[in-house]
């Protein structure tokens, strides 16, 4: 997956340089209520505050479907895609499940080429951890160099698609026990976190 120009305003951690796939959704899946509204990404830093506009948002209704809007540079129009972001609970944390479709929407080199490469299974998601505080949606995605060290260490079995994207395979009940023996997967070192507010005005449901 790589890397995209306008990596701050997704709804996901995208500066990434990797992906990191898994074989199937470790659970049935569900809508969070708390996911409905307008969220704002919220900028790290200056320069990154400086571009963000109005046209900036994520916007997830009752039934976790999301219209993601990102600005493009200059008088282009903003670039939007439509996804869904239904999702599970394990183990006291949260995640939202993007299908191979809903990635392709969110990149515009997503994995939809990566499918093609390497024949991902149909029923292959990305995972995208979440935390809820106040008005505060913090996320995460698991990182590849995270999964790299632990397969090599034999800690994880994960299958290679190239140098940067990993395919972790198991049934539903391997991959639960996964996250929750592995939560370090979704820690990233020195990286930010990918954070969003809710609008001013919006209420939590």
């Amino acid at each position: 997956m790589n890397k995209p120009l306008r990596s701050v305003l997704l709804l996901l951690p995208l500066w990434l340089s990797g992906c990191v796939v898994f074989e199937r959704a470790p659970a049935p899946l569900a809508c969070d209520a708390r996911l409905e509204g307008r969220w704002l990404p919220i900028a790290n830093t200056p320069e990154e505050a400086a571009k963000q506009t109005a046209e900036d948002y994520a916007l997830v209704d009752a039934q976790c479907h999301a219209t993601v809007s990102m600005s493009q540079i200059g008088s282009n129009p903003a670039s939007k895609a439509d996804i869904e972001v239904s999702g599970f609970e394990l183990g006291g944390e949260h995640y939202f499940v993007l299908t191979e479709e809903s990635v392709a929407q969110l990149f515009a080199r997503g994995s939809a080429g990566l499918a093609q490469k390497t024949k991902l299974p149909s029923t292959a998601v990305t995972l995208v951890r979440y935390r809820i505080e106040g008005d505060v949606l913090t996320l995460a995605t698991v990182d590849p160099d995270t999964v790299k060290k632990m397969s090599e260490q034999r800690r994880l079995r994960a299958t290679a698609l190239d140098q940067f994207n990993y395919l972790i395979p198991g049934d539903e009940a391997t991959l639960r026990d996964l996250l929750l023996a592995h939560p370090e997967l979704f820690e990233k070192g020195d990286s930010p976190p990918m954070r969003m507010k809710r609008a001013v005005g919006e209420r939590s449901p």
